[in-house]
């Protein structure tokens, strides 16, 4: 694929459809195009690419809001956030935005604004039904051009991920569990989940190795592991990272490949079916991780 902005653009609009995300207006009207990617049960992603001319803008949504820009500037404008307001330029591509569940968002640009961004929605009570351990943030505060380069670095790799398909659960949440965690570490809120600063005990690896190696073929997610050892899921993922030395989804990786080493080289099972049996989406997923892991493709393991 080009790296050009311009082809990026064009691939954009070549997939968009024309109408405004729920709960988000622009007046004019007709003036933006969406890509909405669902991602059950927390949230959402919506890529959003508006017209070079003036506008306003208004936004109101029951779950919280990152807003990425992917492109653009503001010569002239202003936007709030329930009061919180900033006027004059901003250089987009360099700022995050942080609406929180039920806040009023809004604002208006002036003729030379260039805005494309990512809407990232999640839903922290959603994140709190699977993963009982999740404690949901009551007082959570706007951020308006935020500079944070990890919070930016969440969202691109958010982004990119959903981008390239890589759908997988236990990654995603990851991602989402660490976003809000950063969220509140920049507003210096304690997290109040049970936590551990140590690894993991035998009986808690034992339980963790045994429930991930019976799963294989399944979803796998980060809430079902985190509960397993009682641990919130931003503190089980370092404590799981010091034990193992590597992160969660790493490690379900890596055992996935190697219950398919075993089948490749002990069964004349189809690749695919291999595949399939250790919890790949298909073919393409399955042949990258492998080469990845193993250093050749399955094939090659399998050639006499």
């Amino acid at each position: 694929m080009s790296s050009s902005p311009h082809a990026d653009v064009q691939a954009f609009l070549d997939e968009a459809v024309e109408s405004e995300p729920e709960g988000l207006t622009y007046t004019p009207p007709g003036i933006s195009q969406m890509i909405h990617r669902a991602l059950p049960p927390w949230g959402a992603i919506e890529c959003v690419q508006v017209a070079h001319r003036p506008h306003q803008f208004e936004m109101r949504r029951q779950q919280h809001q990152f807003v990425l820009y992917r492109q653009g500037s503001v010569s002239d404008g202003e936007v709030s956030i329930d009061g919180l307001r900033q006027a004059g330029a901003r250089a987009l591509d360099q700022v995050i935005d942080f609406i929180p569940a039920g806040s009023s968002f809004e604002g208006w640009t002036g003729a030379r604004a260039r805005i494309g961004y990512v809407l990232v929605s999640v839903d922290e009570d959603q994140l709190a039904e699977v993963c009982p351990t999740y404690r949901a943030q009551k007082d959570l505060r706007p951020l308006i051009s935020c500079h944070d380069g990890f919070l930016r670095g969440l969202l691109k790799r958010l982004d990119q991920v959903v981008r390239d398909g890589k759908t997988d659960t236990l990654y995603l949440e990851t991602l989402v569990m660490l976003l809000m965690q950063e969220v509140r570490a920049l507003q210096q809120l304690p997290d109040t989940s049970p936590s551990n600063t140590g690894e993991l005990g035998l009986v808690q690896r034992q339980r963790l190795t045994e429930y991930i190696e019976a799963s294989l073929a399944n979803e796998v997610r980060l809430a079902d592991l985190s509960n397993i050892v009682n641990l919130s899921p931003y503190h089980f993922s370092r404590v799981f990272r010091r034990t193992f030395g590597m992160s969660p989804y790493q490690y379900l990786l890596l055992c996935r490949v190697n219950r398919a080493k075993h089948l490749i080289t002990t069964t004349d099972r189809s690749l695919l079916d291999i595949a399939l049996d250790t919890g790949f989406a298909g073919a393409s997923q399955f042949s990258r991780a492998f080469r990845r892991v193993v250093g050749q493709s399955a094939s090659e393991l399998r050639r006499p």
